[in-house]
């Protein structure tokens, strides 16, 4: 494990080691706790791809969609007008 610093506000401080008290912990592992999560919601939103990547999936495999689908919209997502 690596060492490193940073400042933090006081406030900030209080909390971390309010909530390390609590769970009978070192502040320095509710930050790693904390850091952990944040970055694996991070991992999980830049792995869902955006309906542009997906479009462009679709194109490449050579599959069209219908040719009127410009015109004819709202018959397509709400099944008329």
């Amino acid at each position: 494990m690596n060492r490193t610093q940073i400042y933090l506000p006081q406030k900030q401080i209080e909390i971390l080691r309010k909530e390390a008290q609590k769970k009978r912990t070192t502040t320095s592992e509710i930050i790693r706790r904390i850091l952990k999560e944040k970055m694996e919601r991070m991992a999980e939103h830049s792995q869902k791809k955006s309906l542009f990547d997906a479009a462009r999936r679709i194109n490449a495999k050579g599959i069209k969609g219908p040719r009127d689908l410009a015109s004819n919209l709202d018959t397509y997502l709400y099944g008329g007008k």
